[in-house]
C-alpha cells in the first residue's frame, strides 16, 4: 500500500490473483478508509454488489481464459478478481461507499469505436493463437502483467488504454477535491498502478 499523504492510500493489485485480494483485505482492516475508489466502471461496481449478494457464473473471453491460465503460474486465481471482491465486501460490511473510476459503458463504447476498427478486431482475434503458444517466464506476477499487455495489445488498443488511464487519473484528482478530508483507499488494477504513482509523485515534487 502506497501512502500519498495522511488521507490517501493507493493499493495496486494484479487482477485475478487471490494473494492480492487477501493483502487488500488486511490493508483495509488496518487503514479503515471512509471511502474506496476503484479502477472499474460504475456499472461494474453495481455488478460486484450483485455478485456479493448472489454469486453468479462470470463469462470469460478467450483472452481472459488465457490470461488466467498463465497467471496461475504465480498463485491461485479466481474470477471476479479477488481485489474487487474484497473491496466490495469491505464496503458492504462497513457501510462505506465504493466509487468506480473507469468510464461508464456508453462513454467507453464511443472511445472504443473511435480507435478500434474491424481490421483491428480481426488481427486481435488471429493473435490469440500466437499468444496461446507464448511462454511467459517472468519472475513475478507484476512482471507477467506487463509482458502480457505487451504481447496482447495492438497499437489501437494501446490508444484506448491510454485514454482510459488519463480519464482515471483525472477522475481521481476531481474526486479528491469532492471528498476532501476523508480517508481514502484507491484500489488500482496493476495495469494502471505505475502511471498513477508517477502522477502523484509528480504532484508531490511539484508542491515541494
Amino acid at each position: 500500500m502506497y501512502q500519498v499523504n495522511d488521507r490517501l492510500y493507493i493499493f495496486g493489485g494484479v487482477k485475478g490473483l487471490v494473494r492480492d485480494g487477501d493483502e487488500l483485505r488486511k490493508e483495509l482492516l488496518e487503514k479503515r478508509p471512509d471511502i474506496i475508489f476503484i479502477t472499474i466502471s460504475p456499472e461494474q461496481v453495481e455488478g460486484m454488489k450483485d455478485f456479493i449478494e448472489d454469486p453468479f457464473e462470470v463469462d470469460l473471453s478467450d483472452y481472459e481464459i488465457l490470461y488466467g491460465i498463465n497467471l496461475a503460474n504465480y498463485g491461485e486465481v479466481m474470477t471476479p478478481s479477488p481485489v474487487y471482491i474484497e473491496a466490495t465486501k469491505y464496503c458492504k460490511e462497513n457501510n462505506v461507499e465504493m466509487i468506480g473510476l473507469d468510464m461508464e459503458e456508453g462513454e467507453y463504447q464511443i472511445l472504443y469505436s473511435k480507435y478500434i476498427k474491424t481490421t483491428d478486431l480481426l488481427r486481435h482475434s488471429m493473435r490469440k493463437k500466437k499468444v496461446s503458444r507464448f511462454k511467459f517466464d517472468q519472475q513475478t506476477p507484476e512482471e507477467f502483467v506487463e509482458a502480457w499487455n505487451r504481447a496482447v495489445d495492438l497499437k489501437s488498443f494501446k490508444k484506448v488504454n491510454a485514454a482510459r488511464e488519463e480519464y482515471i487519473i483525472n477522475r481521481i484528482d476531481n474526486l479528491l477535491k469532492e471528498y476532501d478530508g476523508r480517508k481514502i483507499v484507491c484500489v488500482v488494477d496493476y495495469d494502471y498502478y505505475k502511471s498513477i504513482l508517477r502522477h502523484f509523485d509528480g504532484h508531490m515534487k511539484h508542491s515541494e
